[in-house]
């Protein structure tokens, strides 16, 4: 019995190709997709679960509220608060503290800066269970001098030697010797470092005091508590636990601090405070990529329905014969599934394969590691049956009861005809189809046309033809008279035009974060980012100064000034910027005098909001910590670079050179809202070609049941563009009703997604009307080939029968 419906099956969708065809490749793309957008969907979605007790791992984070209400979020602690916890509170099983620590990194010729280097105490591979393939951290890193690497930093520093053993230095001042090797950090962990250090070094360093300041946020500190733990009552104690051993100090400064936690799994798609650790990803854009990738494979299903309920007509005639030599109703059924299992069967195999070949793209399009394959994940393999069973389930069942139903004798008289449910449910998915593909194309245009809108604003400073370079890593007592020595050897270049030193250049979020500000007389402390600087700041990044003026050597008193932008005066309660300027400013207990008001510019992209920034000279800059920057003259930019790079390590030898280009390393702030852009371009594309696919096949068997009826209008006169009109108006009809759906859904989640940024663009009527136009032209293109393929046929072939 199954090898005659196997056998019955493979003849009829044989000899029904076409359709056949586009069924099956419609359900492959519509599946691959959806398969591509839930890997990357899991990927964002299984950040730091590979650990174990993940579930109860939590990282303690610091809020600071001032008198007026203004809270600074931070993704660390303060250094003093995990000592307390862990000798306090006995639902904690583990405390770990970890301190990121920027700096120069040598061993021989090899130096470079490492930016995922850490100071570590040994509890923290007990909170985190990180693999080492050599040495034991939980006794090395109690003592001073000790440190383990990743692999690939093994290999990057000492080749194929044993690393074990060996000695590099930090900064050219303290050596640490390898007490082993860890695996590298997996891509799915919010936190990546390749270098641990002591912690006992972390207080030579800073000395003893580091551990008792609550003014330090440095500390990274992770919590593990004990299995059946309440953490509403453990927030409640750590409550009183910090008004126990701050209160009088918060009483004192007028401040309120905070300390939230976080379970690490949630980390990397909710936390975007100050001091994270990476950019990190973003919870409502993998919510909606997840809604995509189900519309998708929807619309896929859809497809098939539409066919299949449209070529019922030409198949009631089989099921009236089996019918009438003897075929039960539930033979019949199980014929036509069959039919639907191989097709389904078919298009999971491809899609597999399509999937395959596309994970290289999106690899490169989203940055989840090429080698981070799906196939080991058994989520893959329930999504992949999942997808065939409710495939054939939601794709089979309407079709197949429909046709199973028909009365033989009616149907061998002919007198089944297209019936109005059938229709209506063909519509009702045409409609549906087409408002997805408009909803999809209308959002990847608002999502280009806002970064387009974000790159085309004034920024308040130029990016061009900026070279910034990381200041180096020295503390010598000479560094003073070695940049005075440099500044002037790189300026007798005539095509470097000026050099400047601070601690952030534009493009990078401000870390020095300072309360305890205000203007002389209001007693009302703010928080404030500050920027170290020296005198060529203004004119090298072209800010503007709109009362006052800059910094200049002729007033030695302004060793003691500010300058203030747009936002800081008005966070100052001062009435307007010429107010400002000359009045005085308590800064932690000094007396600072604000010399000029600069106008606002975007630190970081049109994306975020204006912050209060507090200028002050720091020409050497903040602890020799920050950057260089140059204006180059646009001619022989590359040996320009190459003159800055000798003079840099003839004056600051050991040093690396790490350096980019302001207007690149700015623009990579977009990234994040141009993958958006891409993805939502890229299935848009893929949603509109299976909506396309089904159209074509849908109106293609239109036009086969239609044949004569265009064939008598032919003859007798009709024009093309009439038979076209007449085709056609039924389908533009539902494009006009998908497209007044979309409208509405389309005006709310584009508003929705807007309120992320500080500077937003008008919603135009282009957004709206060039989607419409895009399905409109593929529809019309699609209907308009099989109509005039029909036309072109001699008259006489049709209805020659007649």
């Amino acid at each position: 019995m199954l090898k005659n419906y196997l056998q019955s099956a493979l003849r009829n969708l044989i000899k029904t190709r076409q359709y056949t065809i586009i069924n099956i490749l419609g359900l492959t793309i519509g599946m691959a997709a959806c398969l591509l957008i839930l890997h990357y969907v899991y990927f964002e979605r299984s950040y730091d679960k590979f650990f174990d007790n993940n579930d109860r791992i939590y990282r303690l984070r610091y809020e600071r509220t001032s008198e007026t209400g203004e809270t600074v979020h931070f993704s660390s602690c303060c250094p003093p608060l995990g000592l307390r916890i862990r000798n306090s509170m006995p639902d904690v099983e583990k405390v770990g503290r970890i301190w990121r620590y920027i700096a120069s990194v040598s061993y021989q010729e090899n130096k470079f800066i490492e930016e995922r280097m850490f100071f570590a105490e040994p509890e923290f591979f007990e909170v985190f269970n990180y693999k080492f393939i050599s040495g034991k951290p939980l006794t090395a890193l109690k003592e001073p001098g000790h440190a383990f690497i990743s692999q690939s930093t093994a290999k990057k520093y000492f080749g194929n030697e044993n690393p074990v053993g060996k000695s590099f230095s930090v900064d050219k001042k303290t050596e640490y010797q390898v007490s082993g090797v860890f695996e590298d950090i997996p891509h799915n962990a919010h936190l990546k470092f390749d270098i641990i250090l002591s912690w006992a070094n972390l207080i030579n360093i800073y000395g003893p005091d580091i551990e008792e300041s609550w003014g330090d946020t440095g500390a990274y500190t992770y919590l593990l508590f004990k299995e059946g733990t309440n953490i509403k009552s453990f927030e409640e104690r750590l409550k009183e636990l910090v008004n126990k051993e701050i209160g009088d100090i918060m009483k004192e400064y007028k401040l309120k601090f905070d300390f939230p936690i976080q379970k690490a799994t949630d980390i990397h798609l909710t936390s975007h405070y100050q001091q994270e650790i990476e950019v990190n990803g973003d919870k409502d854009t993998v919510s909606f990529l997840y809604m995509i990738a189900i519309l998708i494979i929807v619309i896929a299903w859809a497809n098939y329905i539409n066919l299949s309920t449209a070529r019922s007509l030409t198949r009631a005639k089989e099921v009236g014969l089996r019918k009438v030599v003897g075929a039960t109703r539930i033979r019949i059924i199980w014929q036509f599934f069959v039919e639907i299992i191989i097709i389904n069967l078919i298009s999971v195999a491809l899609s597999w394969l399509l999937t395959e070949l596309f994970m290289s793209i999106l690899s490169n399009l989203t940055g989840i590691p090429a080698d981070y394959s799906i196939w080991k994940f058994t989520w893959f393999w329930v999504a992949l049956s999942a997808m065939f069973i409710i495939g054939v389930l939601i794709s089979g069942i309407y079709p197949v009861i429909a046709l199973s139903s028909y009365r033989p004798i009616s149907v061998l008289k002919g007198k089944i005809g297209n019936s109005p449910k059938g229709i209506n449910l063909r519509k009702v998915l045409v409609v549906f189809q087409f408002t997805m593909a408009l909803i999809l194309l209308t959002f990847t245009f608002a999502v280009f046309r806002q970064i387009k809108f974000m790159k085309n604003q004034d920024l308040g400073f130029t990016t061009k033809q900026i070279l910034a370079v990381r200041a180096p890593r020295v503390r010598e007592k000479t560094f003073k008279s070695q940049i005075s020595s440099f500044r002037q050897e790189v300026l007798k270049n005539p095509k470097i035009e000026k050099f400047c030193i601070l601690t952030e250049t534009p493009g990078k979020q401000i870390y020095w974060d300072a309360g305890g500000i205000h203007a002389v007389g209001s007693n009302v402390d703010k928080n404030y980012q500050i920027v170290g600087v020296d005198y060529d700041f203004v004119n090298l990044f072209q800010t503007k100064i709109i009362e006052g003026r800059n910094f200049s050597k002729e007033f030695p008193s302004d060793t003691m000034g500010l300058i203030l932008n747009e936002t800081a005066v008005k966070w100052m309660d001062f009435p307007n910027a010429s107010s400002a300027v000359g009045k005085q400013v308590s800064y932690w207990g000094e007396i600072f005098t604000v010399v000029g008001v600069m106008k606002d510019y975007h630190q970081q992209s049109p994306k975020v909001v204006f912050e209060p920034h507090i200028y002050r000279l720091q020409p050497y800059g903040r602890g020799v910590r920050g950057f260089f920057a140059f204006k180059l003259n646009t001619s022989d930019i590359q040996n320009s670079v190459k003159r800055i790079q000798e003079e840099y390590n003839n004056f600051f030898p050991g040093n690396p050179f790490e350096f980019y280009f302001l207007d690149d390393y700015y623009n990579k702030q977009y990234k994040s809202d141009e993958l958006i852009g891409k993805v939502f371009g890229s299935f848009s594309f893929l949603a509109i070609l299976v909506t396309a696919m089904g159209i074509l096949g849908l109106f293609s068997f239109m036009v086969i049941q239609r044949t004569k009826e265009i064939s008598v209008r032919s003859v007798l006169g009709a024009s093309t563009s009439k038979i076209l009109y007449l085709f056609g108006k039924d389908f533009l009809w539902l494009i006009i009703i998908s497209f007044i759906i979309a409208i509405p859904i389309c005006i709310y989640g584009i508003n929705e997604w807007l309120k992320s940024f500080a500077v937003r663009m008008d919603l135009t009527l282009w957004i709206f009307i060039l989607p419409l136009i895009i399905v409109l032209f593929i529809t019309s293109f699609t209907i308009g080939s099989q109509v005039i393929k029909a036309i072109k046929v001699n008259p006489s072939e049709n209805l020659k029968y007649e």
